[in-house]
């Protein structure tokens, strides 16, 4: 039983160490798994039966074997491998018998083994084309043995009864095998085996469970993986990188000096009326809101005390569901009292004014059925946010009757008999719904506001460029680009902020792809190019982006010029 301990726990170290090692190893190891192999080791045993106690090891008789082995490793780490052996085993009568001579016998053992690979799971995983020469494994291993050959003529005198007869009995074992490269293919080794046997292996019928043996052998292993043919490596041609790595001389264009400061602001106010008022409530409904996002609007045109305004003009629409007259009436009472609410709020002299109205806002209408499978926003005019809707999508009942409504819409006759007719539609329910969701957003009152700025030092043009660039010329903002150093985070910050305050400008956008070549940002800098023109200059900054990229050769030209070569 002492002995069956310590192979279980032999047996449970094992599999300890192999769920280590593949626990520790990389998903992405790349290392070599054994070929198929074959083995011809011969060697040496020891050989012990049940009488004779561990501790007189050095008593055990000497003997030797031979075994054929065929194996492979399906994992880095895992294989198997199959051996037959023959061995010559000898044993001696224990102290208990009453001869002590030695005495002989064969067996034929078919072992089928699970090898580890003990090299492989604590090398370092990296890629490797080649094996290591100097190989460790363990292994374990279930099979039988059939004894035979015991000598007819030799007393053996054991004190309990034993048997001379072949026999077949199980077996297991464990042990290390080690292996040394020769050349890629042939490679020689040792082994070191302990074999268990169940009782009978040498014909005695009773005392301890197991018999063992001790094997040491040494042969030869043969890969039996096809050679891999040498080819020559390939030498990769020499690529030399053409890309222009210094930066030529980027100029700037200068902008024109603008004579006339003017801005130009639009708005759309959406204000709410109490049913057939025209006086403005600031705490009725929206406009709380609304009035504070026109404030808004103004205060960003005239946030500097010398801004001149020269002009307001507005403009009032009525939805189209009273009567023509009364919609007159209301378009015109509340542009003028929208004109009222901005003059006394701000000050300003009823001379900028300019109102107009439109009783009817029968195009919007028309708009909005025409387009009504998608929703419209009022950010077509300034809006403190695009994210407000204006209307929902437009129902089915509606889409369905989009043609007639239409029809009706573009007939040239009486605004109040067209809009009897419109509720005729569908039985109505166009009509409910077109004027519960679209019509609130036809009473509306345009304006747009023009005002002039005055020339700013580049001092306060420094300032202004990040909070209000609307007030600075495309020349200002060139000097303030200028006062900082040419590839300084600000000097583009300067050119980029023109480049999106004149979006058209051809030189505002060449300047800004100057900016970003110099950040070496090509691909934004063509974007900018695409508006700067087909001059010389631009197509100079359009060689400059090739030449970076490594598409044509760039090299000093005469006359001092930068010159391309295709």
């Amino acid at each position: 039983m002492n002995i069956l301990k310590h192979i279980l726990f032999f047996c449970f170290s094992l599999f300890g160490l192999s769920l280590f090692a593949e626990e520790a190893a990389d998903t992405t190891d790349t290392r070599l798994k054994d070929p198929l192999y074959f083995q011809l080791y011969g060697g040496i045993n020891k050989s012990a039966n049940e009488n004779l106690p561990w501790s007189e090891f050095t008593r055990y008789p000497w003997s030797g074997g031979v075994f054929l082995g065929i194996g492979k490793e399906v994992r880095p780490l895992w294989g198997w491998r199959a051996a037959f052996r023959f061995n010559h085993n000898k044993s001696r009568n224990v102290p208990r018998c009453e001869n002590s001579d030695v005495w002989g016998w064969h067996s034929l053992e078919l072992f089928g083994d699970a090898t580890f690979d003990l090299s492989d799971a604590f090398r370092k995983r990296k890629p490797r084309q080649q094996r290591p020469r100097f190989n460790l494994k363990l292994f374990a291993g279930i099979g039988g043995a059939y004894t035979f050959g015991f000598p007819e003529d030799v007393p053996l005198s054991y004190t309990v009864p034993y048997s001379k007869n072949s026999s077949v009995c199980f077996g297991f074992r464990a042990g290390l095998m080690a292996t040394y490269a020769l050349t890629e293919r042939w490679h020689i080794g040792a082994e070191l085996s302990q074999n268990f046997f169940i009782d009978r292996f040498n014909g005695v019928k009773d005392g301890s469970l197991l018999d063992a043996r001790s094997n040491l052998k040494v042969g030869f292993t043969c890969m039996l993986a096809p050679r891999r043919k040498k080819h020559p490596v390939p030498v990769a041609p020499v690529v030399y990188d053409t890309r222009l790595r210094t930066i030529p001389a980027l100029p700037l264009m200068m902008p024109k000096p603008e004579t006339d400061k003017v801005r130009r602001l639009a708005g759309r106010a959406f204000l709410d009326f109490p049913v057939n008022e025209t006086a403005i409530y600031p705490d009725y409904r929206r406009n709380p809101d609304e009035l504070r996002r026109i404030n808004n609007t103004i205060d960003s045109a005239l946030f500097d005390k010398t801004i001149q305004v020269r002009s307001i003009s507005l403009h009032g629409y009525a939805s189209p569901e009273s009567p023509y007259a009364n919609n007159t009436r209301l378009a015109k009472g509340r542009t003028a009292a929208l004109m009222g609410y901005i003059q006394n709020k701000y000050g300003l002299p009823a001379a900028v004014f300019h109102t107009d109205f439109t009783p009817e806002d029968w195009q919007n209408l028309r708009t909005f059925i025409a387009d009504g499978d998608r929703r419209r926003v009022k950010g077509d005019i300034w809006y403190e946010s695009a994210a407000i809707l204006e209307t929902p999508a437009a129902p089915d009942i509606v889409l369905r009757h989009r043609e007639e409504l239409l029809a009706i819409i573009d007939r040239a006759m009486d605004p109040d008999e067209k809009e009897s007719l419109l509720k005729q539609v569908g039985g109505g329910e166009p009509y409910k719904w077109l004027l519960k969701h679209v019509y609130p957003g036809l009473r509306h009152t345009d304006y747009i506001i023009e005002y002039a700025v005055r020339d700013y030092s580049d001092a306060d043009a420094r300032k202004l460029i990040y909070t209000h660039p609307e007030a600075l010329s495309h020349m200002e903002m060139y000097r303030v680009a200028q006062g900082y150093e040419t590839g300084s985070d600000d000097w583009r910050d300067a050119l980029l902020i023109a480049a999106a305050r004149f979006l058209e400008d051809p030189q505002a956008n060449y300047n800004a792809a100057c900016a970003c070549i110099q950040a070496r940002r090509l691909q934004d800098a063509r974007k900018y190019l695409q508006k700067a023109g087909t001059g010389e200059q631009t197509q100079y900054l359009k060689n400059v982006i090739d030449a970076m990229e490594g598409k044509v050769k760039w090299t000093l030209g005469k006359d001092n010029y930068l010159e391309i070569l295709k």
